[in-house]
């Protein structure tokens, strides 16, 4: 946050607000503190400020249980143009709906909603006795989901359960969800509410789930029947997680013992098929060929063209790219595959048209097309430009903004993400340009890369990728002598610099550290076991994190697999190693068997090359950067 605050000294608002900043903050304390009097002399000095219904909604949420709903909607009507409006709606239907006062509730309920409790607490205001069937078919769609709903929908279920709507048909549909979605638990509950005979597949069905080589051996599943077939299926897709080839052969001899529908043998072919190519089993291409029409989508064709290119198969693979809808053959990745394979059969004059085309992208398989070439690497720089008045002119028309800027320069940065969020979610690709901009000039680094990301202006180098933490990156990186644009590429990627991030992992800041590891490197280090405060500290996660890539690029020998490592952990990239050849290190990156993993490691490698350029040092190109070839294990 304080690289927030730093750079605001050149914003006209940080001074020409800088007086009535200290007052709205003394006014919140002094809410907090209870210092009624002193809060409303502040507040009323402050009706001008861009923060001012802040202030407002401090004041009625504090004693929101004996507002009158006039004074509710007054202020929702007064907050429109910002978030404060639902959280302040959100808060008082909680309240409402905790107090049963069911009229008031549905006057202020809002339909769009995605609160789950607030929807159920909806249905409790609306129910009729006996209720009609709109209200039964809401009710039914909130209770068929596949994990535990809010206890807020107890009531709303317990009507349902009650009405001709809860059949066994509509539980099983419910149990398959909780199977889908693994939550076993519920699936069991779900049970008890069946007839006892259909209450023993779903016990089989629990135990092929945890077990599925299982399935072969349990008795109810020896004759043909609707719920012996559904779950061989689900035992077929899950077996093949761990042992594809057995999955494939046994779900191979049942067909002539059970009536399988077209969609179930599709699906389950699709899914054994696409483990088999995770795992890089030479069978995988032709298993992938044999999925049908129906059940053929995106990863189908293109595990189907990775697995011909992982057994170098190139009329197979360049058969697989022409046959992809043109939005899938024209990604980098299959542009720069089909080139490959025609310079493979001996026809490089198809190539080079191609190769040359994708050379000028700014892009992981850009830069390879580039290096293919011999060509310098596509790094132009097309700043944003806008005019201080244009950007005046945003915040003056979109209010939510300007607050957003007074709340980080307040260094109340929740909230200012908030208005942020807000404020852009309907912009036009031109003004979120602007936007972006604005944030930039504000030292907001984390908005500016998204909400230019989102305006589809890319070009702007300075602004998408800010050289930031430099000092600290340079000062660690060279005792351990690694290389600072790929720590600065690693940080882009992981947190797009945001200090504060915490992931719902548990990840933190900068370097997106798990606490456990960070204590592991400062134990390295002899450093004292940081804590979650410590780790979100831009300079010891960045040492940690440093320490930490340094640690996995000499566990696994190269940048490649150490970026790998870095999502995805060290176990799993070494089983990801090949088995007896070394493997050219393009095709492993683009064979990886995770889709983020695969991505992370293609951004990483082309982010350290743009900060290549962005910290003023020569080009490493990817060939350098890359090994040539990944050892086997």
């Amino acid at each position: 946050m304080l690289l927030c605050t730093n750079a605001l000294a050149a914003d006209p608002y940080s001074l020409q607000w800088a007086a009535d900043r200290t007052s709205f903050l003394a006014a919140r304390q002094a809410l907090r503190d209870g210092q009624t009097a002193r809060f409303e002399q502040l507040a009323t000095q402050l009706r001008d400020y861009p923060l001012y219904i802040y202030l407002r909604y401090d004041q009625l949420n504090a004693r929101l249980a004996t507002a009158d709903e006039a004074e509710v909607r007054a202020f929702l009507a007064e907050a429109a143009d910002s978030p404060l409006a639902e959280r302040l709606r959100q808060d008082r239907l909680e309240q409402l709906a905790r107090q049963q006062q069911w009229p008031e509730f549905i006057t202020l309920y809002n339909p769009d909603t995605l609160d789950v409790a607030l929807q159920c607490a909806y249905l409790r205001a609306t129910q009729r006795t006996p209720p009609t069937e709109d209200w039964l078919d809401t009710a039914t769609d909130l209770w068929t989901v596949g994990h535990a709903q809010p206890t807020a929908c107890d009531p709303v279920f317990d009507v349902l359960n009650a009405s001709p709507r809860m059949t066994a048909t509509l539980i099983w549909q419910r149990i398959r969800l909780a199977m889908d979605e693994n939550t076993l638990s519920l699936a069991a509950f779900l049970a008890k509410s069946l007839p006892e005979t259909e209450r023993a597949w779903v016990s089989v069905w629990r135990t092929v789930h945890e077990r599925p080589s299982t399935a072969a051996t349990q008795p109810r599943l020896q004759t043909d029947g609707p719920q012996a077939r559904e779950i061989l299926a689900d035992a077929a897709r899950r077996w093949a997680r761990s042992d594809a080839v057995a999955a494939y052969q046994w779900w191979a001899s049942l067909h002539n013992r059970y009536a399988f529908s077209a969609d179930q043998h599709a699906q389950t072919l699709r899914a054994i098929a696409l483990q088999a190519a995770y795992k890089r089993l030479p069978v995988a291409h032709t298993w992938l060929a044999e999925v049908p029409e129906s059940a053929r989508d995106e990863s189908v064709r293109a595990w189907q063209a990775r697995s011909a290119l992982l057994y170098r198969d190139w009329p197979a693979l360049i058969d697989t790219i022409d046959a992809m809808p043109q939005d899938e053959a024209k990604e980098g990745e299959w542009r720069y595959w089909w080139a490959q394979a025609q310079i493979a059969l001996g026809n490089g004059t198809a190539a080079q048209p191609v190769l040359r085309a994708l050379a000028t992208e700014r892009s992981y398989h850009g830069f390879l097309a580039a290096d293919a070439l011999r060509m310098s690497y596509s790094l132009k720089h097309r700043p944003i430009t806008a005019t201080d008045v244009e950007l005046a002119e945003l915040q003056r028309q979109h209010p939510a903004l300007l607050r957003a800027g007074e709340l980080l320069r307040a260094q109340l940065i929740y909230d200012a993400r908030r208005e942020w969020t807000f404020g852009t979610r309907a912009l036009s690709p031109r003004d979120l340009e602007r936007a972006a901009l604005l944030a930039h000039r504000w030292n907001w680094h984390d908005r500016a890369i998204f909400t230019a990301g989102k305006s589809g202006h890319l070009d702007d180098l300075e602004l998408r990728f800010p050289v930031l933490h430099a000092q600290d990156v340079q000062r660690v990186a060279a005792p351990l002598q690694i290389d600072p644009a790929w720590v600065m590429g690693v940080m882009r990627q992981e947190s797009a610099f945001i200090v504060d991030v915490r992931s719902a992992a548990g990840a933190l800041g900068l370097m997106q550290l798990m606490p456990g590891t960070g204590a592991d490197m400062a134990r390295l280090l002899k450093l004292p076991k940081p804590d979650s405060v410590d780790l979100l500290q831009a300079g010891t996660n960045i040492r940690l994190g440093s320490q930490y890539l340094k640690q996995t690029l000499d566990s696994l020998g190269n940048k490649v697999l150490a970026t790998a490592a870095y999502n995805a952990g060290p176990g799993r990239v070494r089983r990801w190693l090949p088995q007896a050849q070394p493997m050219p290190t393009p095709l492993w990156v683009d064979t990886i068997p995770f889709s983020e993993t695969r991505g992370y490691v293609r951004n990483v490698l082309a982010f350290a090359t743009i900060y290549d350029a962005r910290l003023q040092r020569p080009i490493t190109p990817l060939h350098t950067r890359m090994p040539a070839n990944i050892a086997p294990r």
